[in-house]
């Protein structure tokens, strides 16, 4: 049996546990096939019996090949020896892949085996065995769908019983399956969607020999040619892979753009144009993955991931702000995925967790731009609680505490949905807001607080303070009377993000149109055809967003979804027109000729509310109709990845490569393609729920990525220049942001460097370390410049004896940095002691595990030696001198003053040393 069972490779495993279905079933055909050679470990005989088969047809037959794209079941059966009936014992199934090998353990999760029966674990445990056991192992699985065609697998089947201990009886022979080399994906799409409804019957009317378009690379033959099929498919795809810009152009001339000359031919919003933009899709992916010379489906071959205890690390100082505790990392020592993923999940939770959040959703919503002015969001007459804080320098820090409050609200839904563990639509679909007692006392809400002065209270409430105006500006004459039921849409109808993306009077909506699509679908209108620049084509002026062509394709898309937000004036007031009835200007509504009719809630030369194909119901909850429509569309899932990925991974996914003609383009594509097949991995997990915590947890989609490569890739085996390319942006080494740095340096070192009471790094240094002010730098840097170095230096320079002397100023116990040192311990007297304490400073700062003798152990090892020689040497004094040392005691508990034997400095040189080091500002 062992000449047959190897290891199992955990990648292979996944694919298969990810998709098949494994479980027990009462039932089984009574023709399953019976497996030659019974044996077992003692080489003993027996009359055990194993049988195991593969079928399409529910058992009416067996095979051992199939075509990839067939569903097929794998059906097995132990039939233990007579006289081990309803004896307790053990059944065990294991699958080999090549040379590699797994166990299905009792979760129904696979575990590598080292092929040795000591390290054998069953699939179920101690059950009393009965004279046929039957088991289900796959069922109406298409093997080509879960990345599996081309491949070839053996199974084994074995039990063991408490009637003869030590013995393992198995099947001596391998059930074995063969999966065909499948045709690949974007050849399906074209044979079913392509061929015939779009290259012979629109196509192909110029594109053809002899036609108005012979004298392009695409050029098609008709149905009746011989192997039209394949001549046409190889057409386009020769073209995708050496036509410069070639996916962008194929995209945009179908809608009659890019100076498309047989005009548009593919609607945007068409189900052909939704096909075409598939096919091109999957074209780009399996080109990916045959045109790299390492192709996307192993550019991670040669990776080494970080370990488990590595991983928990970037997790915990991600998630929890926090280094993760002894017990926590003692949990994930010996871990599988699983258990890994489990302790990641714990993390989740805290105050630490929710600044995450908030962070992460500020870095797209931008709200917290306006939490300097709460005027920026409310109006002080359709908001009457804001009155009282209008042109009056009273109540200045309340005032303050207010403008916070009405920014952070969006970012507090999101907050309240995740840590609550609450389905993720639900920041769409929410029938609510969030409400602090500040906020409370713009927007009402009719709450209660355990605390009204707790900035951090934060409750589900409604908008119950806003009212329309029956005679509208600031005249004698306003009347600002008419009582609203607020209409709650999530982040849709958050005051705080409709004021952050406001509109104008020609922009009609379209802005917030926009960043909905790019936000929670990551559809990037902008970004669907190139602008054409044809001066005659941009000299239309009969509504060109709705009658020409170079218009509409962008428009058709964008425009309904504008239309949803009808009710929502330019600075986002809900119906703030004269009366309350409408959100149309007045510079529409009196306009020459009228096209405005009393009852109108939209423009009339506009496209009618809707989304895609559907038109919205009900002009007054349109808005709520659109966040139905965007959580049921099959893009949600990927838009939320897309949403989430950069705060994890440390930056945007790619973007698709245009110019075939690069040398490098392969690589890039296969880069691409890889994690495009992650991030629709992730997508479809977070929808269904796969993790069983329920559909939409944004917890689980979290996790997945922390588990992925893109975030645990650590180092290769061994770098080619087509790998440099390919893993150039993956895996360890994100750039701390201020506010990471500076959680991490409060819980690694203890210390918090500050100016008084404000934050060097969220403050004082925040934007020249890369953050952001949510107006004028709304993007974070990603990688470190010379101006941020110097942040670095003057961090290094300006907190280390500082740090130093707090920390020694504790008792050993309690000491973040030096619990196996004291300032009395001498290079001299007990070097293995500093050694000891440098390791742990490499741990804890850089989270790196050194022998004693390693080469960067020794390398500061000198440093503290070579510092505290010079300063015994030089006789310094033992007083610490806050100025020229910059050691600074100010805000400090205790820190020790004096430094007689030169060590606290010396320790603060390897304190410098080792935070400006790469692994200290990046995780």
């Amino acid at each position: 049996m062992n000449t047959h069972l190897h290891s199992m490779s955990r990648n292979t495993t996944a694919t298969i546990i990810t998709v098949a279905l494994w479980f027990f079933s009462s039932t089984l055909s009574a023709q399953v096939p019976q497996l030659a050679q019974a044996s077992t470990a003692t080489g003993q005989t027996t009359t055990a019996k194993f049988h195991a088969g593969t079928t399409s047809n529910a058992g009416s037959s067996y095979g051992t090949s199939f075509a990839a794209s067939v569903p097929i079941s794998i059906l097995a059966e132990i039939r233990p020896e007579s006289s081990h009936v309803n004896r307790v014992g053990n059944l065990y199934l294991l699958v080999v892949l090549g040379s590699q090998t797994y166990m299905q353990v009792t979760s129904g999760n696979f575990e590598l085996w080292d092929g040795t029966v000591a390290k054998l674990k069953p699939l179920k445990a101690g059950k009393t065995l009965l004279a046929i056991e039957p088991i289900t192992v796959v069922q109406n699985v298409a093997f080509g769908t879960v990345g599996m065609a081309g491949t070839s697998l053996a199974m084994y089947l074995a039990y063991d019983t408490v009637a003869a201990p030590g013995q393992l009886y198995y099947s001596g022979a391998p059930m074995s399956l063969t999966v065909q080399t499948a045709v690949s994906a974007s050849f399906q799409l074209f044979s079913a969607s392509i061929a015939t409804p779009i290259i012979q019957n629109r196509c192909i009317a110029c594109h053809v020999s002899g036609g108005r378009a012979a004298g392009t690379p695409l050029v098609y033959v008709p149905s009746a040619t011989a192997n039209s099929l394949q001549i046409n498919y190889d057409t386009i795809i020769n073209y995708l892979k050496t036509a410069p810009n070639a996916a962008s152009l194929i995209l945009s001339k179908p809608k009659g753009l890019s100076s498309h000359l047989g005009g548009t031919v593919l609607s945007a919003s068409s189900s052909d144009f939704a096909s075409w933009s598939q096919f091109v899709s999957s074209s780009l992916t399996d080109i990916a993955a045959l045109g790299s010379s390492s192709s996307s489906a192993n550019i991670f071959s040669a990776i080494v991931k970080t370990n488990a205890q590595e991983t928990l690390r970037k997790a915990a100082l991600l998630f929890a702000g926090r280094l993760p505790t002894t017990a926590e990392l003692a949990t994930v020592a010996n871990a599988n995925d699983t258990s890994l993923a489990v302790a990641i999940r714990k993390l989740m939770t805290g105050t630490s967790f929710e600044k995450f959040l908030m962070e992460s959703a500020n870095n797209h919503l931008l709200t917290k731009a306006l939490s300097t002015n709460l005027f920026s969001i409310v109006d002080q007459l359709r908001y009457p609680g804001s009155l009282q804080y209008y042109q009056t320098t009273n109540n200045r820090t309340e005032r303050t505490l207010v403008a916070e409050a009405l920014a952070d609200e969006p970012l507090r839904l999101i907050t309240n949905v995740v840590t609550n563990e609450r389905p993720y639509t639900e920041v769409l679909t929410a029938d609510y807001i969030m409400l602090n007692p500040y906020s409370a006392k713009v927007y009402g809400g009719n709450l209660t607080f355990t605390n009204p002065t707790d900035v951090n209270e934060w409750r589900q409430g409604k908008i119950t303070e806003y009212y329309r105006c029956t005679i509208c500006g600031q005249a004698a004459n306003a009347s600002y009377n008419l009582a609203t039921v607020y209409p709650h849409a999530g982040l849709l109808s958050s005051p705080a993000v409709l004021a952050r993306f406001p509109s104008t009077s020609t922009n009609r909506n379209r802005a917030r149109a926009r960043w909905a699509y790019y936000f929670f679908l990551s559809v990037d209108i902008e970004g669907l055809a190139d602008r054409t620049t044809d001066p005659a084509a941009l000299a239309d002026t009969n509504n060109p967003t709705m009658n020409n062509a170079n218009c509409t394709g962008c428009h058709d898309i964008m425009d309904p979804v504008a239309g949803a937000f009808q009710n929502h004036g330019d600075r986002g007031f809900y119906r703030d027109q004269p009366g309350g009835l409408n959100s149309l200007p007045g510079s529409y509504r009196n306009a020459t000729p009228k096209l405005f009719q009393n009852g109108d809630t939209w423009y009339a030369d506009m496209l009618d509310p809707g989304f895609g194909t559907k038109l919205a119901p009900n002009a007054d909850t349109s808005l709520q109709w659109l966040a139905q429509e965007f959580i049921n569309d099959p893009r949600f899932g990927y838009g939320t990845v897309y949403f989430w990925y950069s705060s994890v991974i440390g930056r945007d996914p790619y973007a698709a490569p245009e110019n075939p003609e690069d040398a490098d383009y392969s690589s890039k594509l296969a880069a691409y393609s890889t994690e495009q097949t992650m991030l629709q991995s992730v997508a479809q997990r977070f929808v269904a729920g796969s993790a069983g915590n329920g559909k939409h947890n944004l917890k689980d989609l979290l996790v997945d990525l922390v588990m992925s490569e893109h975030f645990r890739a650590n180092s290769v085996t061994q770098m080619t220049s087509i790998q440099a390319v390919e893993l150039e942006e993956i895996g360890t080494g994100k750039l701390l942001t201020p506010e990471q740095l500076n959680r991490k340096m409060i819980d690694v070192t203890g210390f918090n460097w500050r100016y008084g009471t404000v934050s060097a790094l969220e403050s004082t240094y925040g934007l020249i370390y890369g953050g952001i002010d949510s107006l004028g730098i709304t993007i974070r840097a990603t990688d470190l410049t010379t101006l941020m170095s110097s942040v670095v230096s003057a961090m290094a320079n300006e907190v280390s004896c500082s740090m130093v002397a707090q920390d020694f100023g504790r008792t050993q116990s309690q000491r973040k940095l030096f619990p196996n040192v004291e300032l009395t311990t001498l290079p001299t007297t007990n070097p293995t002691a500093i050694r000891t304490n440098i390791q742990h400073l490499h741990r804890q700062l850089l989270g790196e595990e050194l022998a004693a003798t390693d080469a960067e152990i020794n390398a500061t090892f000198t440093l503290f030696q070579t510092v505290w020689n010079a300063r015994i040497a030089a006789k310094k004094g033992s007083a610490v001198n806050t100025t020229t040392e910059v050691c600074i005691f100010e805000g400090l508990v205790a820190p020790v003053r004096t430094d007689a034997n030169q060590t606290l400095r010396s320790w603060a040189a390897v304190v410098n040393y080792l935070i400006r080091d790469y692994k200290f500002i990046h995780e």
